[in-house]
């Protein structure tokens, strides 16, 4: 009898055991999941944090908006609406690219960061970079002292939701460079990226390669921007 009455108990000792143990190990699981979480988004952060410090911005161009923005003709009014429409109707689920093309002192830049500073304010992720710079931060990950791998940056690279490439081309044109661009260009499919050169479509394309143009301008809208560079117009004005 004492038997008996044992069994029932031992059966819901066991279950409650298992049952203990299946939470404990679902509760390990998901701890691990978290800290592997925290540490990609603490890693991520700061890579970011790096970008962000060192990407060379001039200091005037860093509070650059669509309202301080002051186009001089009906081109560059375009390009405003059309990188204004950009901003505020992103859509990380859907890839769009912009190219900005024009000589110097137009106002791609501004607008560039215009987006970005847009991007960020609704909380997106947007990193900022000029390509001669980008290519050397790459290189020098190569330094055994280096604070992160080449690896690393480029996952952030692929991962942000906006990347703005300014000064595509400005580059030293070599095949390692042509390599690195073509990873660059290569992760961003599907993605959203920002280009700006001074350059003209063939004069992109005889710089950074057939192949990488080729990838450059998957779902990628053309804008061309002209006008006098604004950086000239007080010598202008002060010369009349």
């Amino acid at each position: 009898m004492r038997e008996f009455l044992q069994k029932p108990n031992m059966i819901m000792d066991s279950k409650a055991l298992e049952d203990f143990r299946r939470q404990r190990e679902e509760e390990d699981r998901a701890l691990v999941q978290q800290i592997l979480k925290d540490n990609a988004a603490a890693k991520r952060a700061k890579l970011q944090r790096i970008f962000d410090e060192n990407s060379l911005i001039p200091k005037k161009l860093l509070p650059a908006t669509f309202d301080n923005y002051r186009p001089g003709n009906k081109s560059q009014v375009w390009a405003k609406q059309k990188c204004w429409e950009y901003a505020d109707f992103f859509d990380p689920e859907e890839s769009s690219n912009l190219l900005m093309t024009g000589p110097y002192g137009v106002g791609k830049s501004h607008l560039a960061k215009s987006i970005q500073n847009r991007l960020i304010e609704n909380g997106y992720t947007c990193i900022y970079i000029s390509t001669p710079k980008l290519l050397t931060k790459i290189r020098s990950t190569y330094n055994r002292e280096s604070e992160y791998s080449e690896l690393e940056l480029l996952e952030v690279i692929e991962q942000v939701d906006c990347l703005v490439l300014d000064d595509i081309g400005a580059e030293n044109g070599t095949d390692w460079t042509e390599s690195k661009v073509f990873e660059v260009v290569e992760s961003r499919l599907g993605k959203h990226t920002i280009y700006t050169t001074n350059l003209s479509g063939k004069q992109l394309e005889k710089q950074i390669g057939e192949r990488n143009m080729s990838r450059l301008m998957q779902d990628t809208e053309t804008l061309q921007v002209i006008g006098e560079d604004y950086r000239r117009r007080g010598l202008r004005r002060a010369g009349e």
